[in-house]
């Protein structure tokens, strides 16, 4: 599992990166897309629909490393919830995201004795926001740092203050749940499929 996690990171992208912090008035949480690079997380209620969903995950990186991670996500207009699974169906992570009407605030479990193998589970979520919720609910937070979320023909690009592509996400249909999505960080070279069941 440990590889999986790894992968999902951009996010993802070394042991610092996208490690949340509070504002000290406590409107945003935030998390690192670049050493010294915050950006606000969007609110829960941002996505402008209540989900109950689970998927299946595959990581890829490099020709032979594979590997699945079962999740479960639930969002409502107040927090974001997300587990992730063992196939076994151990709990590895959690973390529930509770937005402004809860005070903004984050709850983790990372499974004991996993703590330093895998990043946190804020990571997987800023991975799973970047994908579904909508463009411009994160247009102001990466304008903040010169940073641009971009959308076209079931694509979207996460672009850098240089011009430069760092995540690829290709979405199979609309609503973009409803098929498979690839997102691959060009920067990490890794690539990650979630398929909802």
């Amino acid at each position: 599992m440990k590889w999986l996690f790894i992968t999902l990171c951009l996010m993802l992208s070394g042991c610092s990166i996208l490690q949340p912090k509070m504002d000290f008035d406590a409107k945003t949480i935030q998390v690192e897309i670049s050493p010294g690079e915050f950006v606000d997380l969007p609110q829960p209620s941002a996505l402008q629909q209540d989900i109950n969903v689970s998927q299946l995950i595959s990581a890829q990186w490099g020709e032979e490393n594979k590997q699945k991670l079962l999740v479960q996500l639930q969002v409502d207009q107040e927090k974001v919830v997300l587990a992730g699974f063992s196939a076994w169906g151990v709990k590895l992570l959690s973390i529930t995201y509770f937005g402004k009407q809860s005070g903004n605030k984050i709850e983790t479990h990372v499974m004991t004795g996993l703590g330093q193998t895998l990043p946190s589970p804020e990571q997987v979520l800023s991975n799973v926001m970047l994908s579904i919720w909508p463009l411009d609910s994160w247009k102001n937070p990466l304008a903040s740092i010169g940073w641009t979320l971009q959308e076209a023909n079931l694509q979207r690009l996460l672009i850098d203050e240089n011009g430069h592509v760092v995540i690829t996400i290709d979405y199979q249909k609309m609503p973009y749940l409803d098929g498979k999505i690839t997102f691959k960080n060009q920067r990490l070279n890794y690539v990650v499929e979630i398929e909802t069941k």
